[in-house]
Parts: C-alpha cells; sequence; structure tokens
C-alpha cells in the first residue's frame, strides 16, 4: 500500500466524521468506511485513518488475491486495489449478484499483463446503483481516470 494511494483515497472519499449514506446509498462513516447503520457514533480523523489502513489492507490483499502478478506493480497494484476497496473483491471475481460485475475483463487483462487492454477497461467502472438505477457518477469517471494511468504508466 503506498502513501500515493492512501493520499488518493483521502482525498476522494473525503473525511466525514458522522454517518452518512454513499452514492450508492451504503451507511459510511469516515474516508468510505462502510458500517452498518445510520446510527453509528461519530469518529475522529485518527479512527478514520485507522479504519482506511485496515480497509486499504483488506482491499490490497484481494486485490493480490485477484492478480498475483501485481506484487511488483505498485502502482498497479494501487489502481486495483483502490477499484477493490471501492466496489468490492466478489464484483471483480464474477461473484456478486449485482449488475456490478466484472464483465468488462479488468482482472483478466490485469492478469495478463495487457495494461492498454486492462485500462481501458478500468475506465468502465464509473457506474453506482443510486435509488436501484446502473449511473454513471461524474466522481467514479474521474477516479477511474486516474487509476488507469497508474495502469498505463506503472
Amino acid at each position: 500500500m503506498t502513501n500515493e494511494l492512501i493520499a488518493f483515497v483521502k482525498k476522494q472519499e473525503g473525511f466525514v466524521d458522522h454517518p452518512y449514506l454513499c452514492p450508492a446509498g451504503y451507511p459510511t462513516i469516515g474516508y468510505g468506511h462502510r458500517i452498518p447503520s445510520l446510527s453509528h457514533p461519530a469518529i475522529t480523523t485518527q479512527d478514520a485513518e485507522v479504519l482506511l489502513a485496515v480497509d486499504l489492507r483488506i482491499a490490497e490483499r484481494g486485490a493480490l488475491e485477484l492478480c498475483p502478478n501485481l506484487t511488483g506493480e505498485p502502482r498497479r497494484l494501487a489502481a486495483l486495489t483502490d477499484l477493490v476497496f471501492n466496489v468490492g473483491r466478489d464484483a471483480l471475481d464474477g461473484v456478486s449478484p449485482s449488475d456490478l460485475t466484472d464483465d468488462s475483463g479488468v482482472v483478466r487483462y490485469l492478469r495478463l499483463g495487457a495494461w492498454p487492454a486492462a485500462a481501458e477497461r478500468f475506465r468502465r467502472w464509473d457506474h453506482a446503483k443510486v435509488n436501484g438505477v446502473l449511473v454513471e457518477l461524474a466522481g467514479l469517471k474521474a477516479r477511474r481516470e486516474v487509476g488507469a494511468q497508474w495502469i498505463e504508466q506503472g
């Protein structure tokens, strides 16, 4: 997990000390940490940073399970780690029961080391379910563009 990834996720998620609903409708707190309900108590920035570090370690482990070949590729691993953090490992492994599964092929192309194809497919992950409807979100579009550049540039 790189400092660049941590700073990027913090910037993308923003810090919120109290429970809120993310754009996809999940109860969330801190830097994008999902919680069971909106009745969660407020947290400090230090608490949020600990939660983020744990969440990113879990996401990175999931990213490496999907693409072990990214071990020596810190920026490419950071891109996939951010995507796993954001959408969940199961969505990328094709076992998610939602419309958001990796039929885009990003994992397949990352495993092959086909960086331009992987980056192009990475950019497709700019949608989220909002009120049950899959919609493109400008924030996700910008976030995926950075990740796609990390994949392309290595």
